[in-house]
């Protein structure tokens, strides 16, 4: 922060003082939670004003980190060198399998980490299904179905009965 902001920063929290509500000893919980109150707005009002926002958007590298930051020095060397492209090629793919790693790591957290009506809103994301194994369809007699065709056989004699007057 420059001194400008420090500034700012104080005049706005002496004049939030003002409002403030004062305890003494004698004081109930809903006191307390009236000045905790007025703490986290003034807190957030005075970081709203002086601080720098940050907008999170999908181009956002929340996940990138010093780890990330120093392969991809590294692959950077192998591509400038053009000596070796074999290491410059194994390079690339651990670089790869890190953000992988630190993407998957990230929306694990994330998810985790959820609350309420967040959770259907993290739903599109962590899609279960994309992931999951089925086990194959098998009829009466034991036959599995291997192929969209053979699971349409199998599913349209127990699916659509035939009547008694068909032959």
């Amino acid at each position: 922060m420059t001194e400008e902001d420090t500034e700012a920063a104080e005049t706005l929290w002496v004049e939030l003082a003002k409002d403030r509500p004062h305890l003494d000893a004698e004081c109930t919980e809903d006191e307390m939670e009236q000045v905790a109150a007025w703490c986290q707005g003034a807190m957030s009002s005075v970081l709203n004003a002086t601080a720098i926002t940050i907008r999170i958007c999908m181009k956002s590298k929340r996940w990138w980190n010093a780890d990330i930051k120093a392969r991809r020095k590294a692959v950077g060397r192998e591509k400038r060198r053009r000596r070796n492209s074999e290491e410059a090629a194994w390079a690339k793919s651990e670089f790869q399998k890190l953000i992988r790693r630190s993407k998957s790591q990230m929306l694990s957290d994330y998810v985790q980490n959820l609350r309420g009506a967040e959770e259907w809103r993290a739903a599109r994301y962590a899609n279960s299904r994309a992931s999951m194994t089925v086990e194959a369809l098998t009829n009466r007699e034991g036959k599995q179905a291997n192929t969209a065709m053979e699971e349409e056989e199998m599913l349209r004699p127990e699916s659509l009965p035939p009547n008694d007057d068909d032959q």
